[in-house]
């Protein structure tokens, strides 16, 4: 891998500044989501601090931050209900191991292709899996059952324990979500991280004023202040097949999620280099391989942290550094009073970071005008998502995409007669070729359009066997690929003609289209005396039913122009 970039001292400073606003972004956070997730809140910090610094150093991405991400968290807390927080750094693990070999595979690419639909659709029911997954914090409901999966299952615990709901941590709760939404609509403190100033200010006001209110210390117990320890201590073989499938939904989201960030750095930052989305996941597997090591969570870059180290100022790779230490400088210095947070401040921090991931203006912005299919691909991801499970959702949307764009190019024409319009005019040629094609009524003229494939066979045979006029001209300048289920089909379309006594021509070939057909042998059956660089070359080498020829001088060509 390469260095990361040498930077002068005024861009280093700039990389300095934007990391220390993004780790203290990174702070409250990283505790809330590492508390959503069901681990200790150290966990998470240790997760911006070491996943974030190895991401930033062996990523593809510039502009990356690194860290734990709402966007797991459904999935992370399901392996703690189902297998406990011991399994999460097996998951880490094996997640780092596909990642790497995702990118040595060249995936980096073939991720960005994922239908816009289906993130949408997985981003939003993620936001609302988080949303009511805080619902029992941000309220202090007690007594619900912690081992349920579901959503529904989830909320309909809460509400029945909606009895034992006191007065003083709901006020909390809503004086912090007040708090954090006040804030955002002030741009010009937006300096200062929102989320902060909620945690410090009502902090410090429920401890000075003496409210009893469940805490981080309270749950679970006093946070660490000292460097960890690397440890494989939690390896486990045992576990290796059961946690796959979540380590495999592990690996995809966190490498959509990574690839989505840096695309949005990119649109955002001025400088003009790309970020290199093989690299990205290497670094991204890097970093989930440490992680676990150190005694963090599952990570992946996160793009609401990105953009604000774009925002303010970054130029490079460092800022991720810069985010990691300062991470690692306040937990060290700081991390004793982080035991006095109330949980339901950090709940609320959770419940706008749900609204943001949702961009809930988009959302009804796709709802009331995208597509009719693309909209049943959205709402079944949400529903597949909140309902069953993220891995099964993302896999139902992308299939579903895919038939769906499927069945879009199968209606679409694969060969198409070449005909004049009400204007006398054949459109898809030259005014010129259009003429000289209709001196020729004799010929049947088609041309052939988009992929010769297994999609647009039967359309293409359909069209050609359905003609029987004698010659027959195939323009193919609009073919650009065929597959093996195109070549049979044309090769088979000439067999027919030729069996009949009758003749089929070929004009404007692609290059590489050419190369196919001819290792395939199609060149070979159809004679090679029957493919023309120019239509006007193929039109001159048939005799018109008088014996003269159409076009004299381009007789004169036949021969130069055949292939």
């Amino acid at each position: 891998m390469n260095a990361p970039n040498t930077a002068t001292l005024k861009n280093l400073r700039h990389d300095a500044v934007a990391g220390l606003v993004v780790g203290i972004i990174a702070l409250p956070l990283s505790i809330a989501l590492a508390v959503a997730v069901g681990v200790p809140p150290v966990a998470g910090l240790y997760t911006a601090i070491f996943a974030g610094g190895a991401a930033a150093i062996f990523g593809g991405s510039n502009f990356n931050i690194t860290g734990p991400t709402a966007a797991l968290v459904p999935i992370l807390s399901r392996v703690v209900q189902l297998h406990g927080a011991s399994a999460l750094p097996m998951v880490g693990l094996l997640a780092g191991l596909m990642l790497i070999a995702m990118s040595i595979l060249k995936f980096g690419r073939l991720m960005r292709f994922m239908p816009g639909p289906v993130i949408v659709g997985f981003t939003v029911g993620i936001a609302l899996s988080i949303a009511f997954g805080q619902l029992n914090n941000f309220l202090a409901v007690t007594g619900t059952n912690p081992s349920l999966e579901h959503f529904h299952q989830k909320l309909w615990d809460t509400v029945r324990h909606l009895r034992t709901l006191g007065i003083a941590t709901p006020a909390i709760g809503a004086a912090s979500l007040a708090n954090l939404i006040g804030w955002a609509r002030m741009p010009k403190l937006h300096r200062i991280p929102g989320p902060l100033v909620a945690v410090v200010v009502v902090t410090s006001c429920t401890w000075a004023l003496g409210i009893d209110t469940p805490t981080l210390a309270g749950r679970y117990g006093s946070m660490p202040r000292e460097f960890p320890t690397p440890s494989l201590a939690f390896f486990d073989a045992g576990l290796i097949f059961d946690l796959l499938p979540i380590a495999f939904a592990v690996a995809v989201l966190g490498s959509v999620e990574s690839l989505l960030s840096a695309v949005v750095a990119d649109g955002m930052a001025p400088s003009a280099k790309r970020h290199d989305p093989d690299r990205e996941l290497f670094g991204q597997g890097v970093a989930n391989l440490i992680s676990p090591i150190m005694g963090g969570i599952p990570a992946t870059a996160a793009i609401a942290r990105t953009a604000a180290g774009v925002s303010n100022g970054a130029t490079s790779r460092l800022t991720g550094v810069f985010h990691a230490l300062t991470v690692l400088a306040a937990t060290l210095v700081l991390g004793g009073l982080a035991g006095h947070v109330p949980l339901t401040v950090l709940a609320a921090i959770l419940l706008v970071v749900a609204w943001n991931i949702a961009e809930v203006p988009e959302l009804v912005r796709l709802i009331t005008r995208a597509p009719r299919e693309d909209l049943i691909v959205l709402i079944s991801t949400i529903l597949i998502t909140l309902f069953f499970d993220l891995t099964y959702a993302i896999a139902f949307g992308v299939i579903a995409s895919s038939v769906l764009l499927l069945r879009r190019l199968v209606q679409l024409p694969a060969a198409e007669e070449l005909l004049p319009d009400e204007s006398g005019r054949i459109q898809q040629v030259s005014v010129g070729l259009s003429d000289l094609i209709q001196t020729r009524p004799d010929i049947a003229f088609f041309t052939a359009q988009g992929m010769l494939s297994f999609h647009s066979v039967a359309a293409f045979e359909y069209e050609l066997m359905g003609n029987d006029r004698n010659p027959l001209v195939l323009r193919m300048k609009d073919v650009h690929h065929i597959d093996t289920s195109g070549l049979l089909t044309l090769e088979g379309v000439i067999e027919h003609r030729q069996r009949r006594g009758g003749r089929i021509v070929l004009t404007a070939i692609q290059p590489e289209l050419l190369l196919v057909l001819e290792r395939f042998g199609v060149i070979d059956k159809l004679g090679r005396e029957n493919v023309f660089e120019h239509t006007r070359c193929a039109i001159a080498s048939i005799d018109a039913p008088d014996g003269r020829a159409a076009h004299p001088h381009a007789k004169e060509e036949v021969d130069r122009k055949a292939i």
